[in-house]
């Protein structure tokens, strides 16, 4: 029998879900608390129960984006049966799954959120929090199978991801990010930097004696 409080945990999460789908879909600023709750088969009441604002309720999207990205990337990191190269390709496919959907004005609450300009530094700190042991474990992987070079230390390795997240989430990277205001435009562009992004922490390139390749 379910309990209350397990009724409660469930419907907070359906709220959160319909939320992430809408904002993913039209943006923060164009969705609006009524079409979520309606959405969601709530009154905005019990809505405003468990969110104070919209404003929380966008920020805890985006904390549920952070911490559900870490746990289903570091399953595929720690599948044994995977090669680095698999890993990879499913590392981008993962992150082209979001950005496929993500709507630019999205994009844009999502790095003020990381930024703490929506009045808290959580997101900020959850992600700094998983960084090492996820990405650690990136780099663990690909040294095991060969596929980074030895001359690139782990340092300039986490420096790399530092400057990359650095560089996107601030003002001229965003513009540059969203300068169309096309969504193709937008998703296609961070699709050819996930790619970037990933394959350059191999490091030297691939030859037929790398781990996965076919000669």
């Amino acid at each position: 029998m379910t309990t209350n409080r397990q009724r409660k945990q469930h419907q907070r999460a359906h709220i959160l879900e319909v939320a992430r789908t809408l904002f993913l879909q039209t943006g923060f600023k164009a969705t609006h608390v009524s079409e979520i709750a309606a959405q969601a088969d709530v009154s905005q009441v019990t809505l405003y129960k468990y969110f104070e604002s919209k404003l929380n309720l966008g920020h805890q999207v985006v904390l549920d984006l952070v911490t559900q990205g870490y746990a289903d990337f570091q399953a595929v990191v720690d599948d044994p049966h995977l090669s680095y190269r698999e890993i990879v390709k499913r590392l981008i496919q993962g992150s082209q799954q979001v950005t496929d959907q993500m709507h630019p004005d999205f994009y844009h609450f999502i790095v003020a959120d990381m930024q703490g300009r929506n009045g808290t530094d959580e997101t900020m700190h959850t992600y700094q929090a998983g960084k090492h042991r996820f990405w650690n474990a990136v780099i663990q992987r690909g040294r095991q199978a060969g596929m980074i070079a030895p001359g690139l230390s782990d340092e300039a390795l986490m420096l790399y991801l530092d400057m990359f997240v650095h560089y996107i989430s601030s003002p001229t990277g965003q513009a540059q990010m969203t300068t169309t205001g096309d969504d193709a435009h937008f998703q296609a562009l961070t699709a050819q930097l996930d790619h970037l992004f990933f394959y350059g922490f191999i490091g030297e390139p691939p030859t037929d004696q790398k781990e996965g390749l076919e000669k």
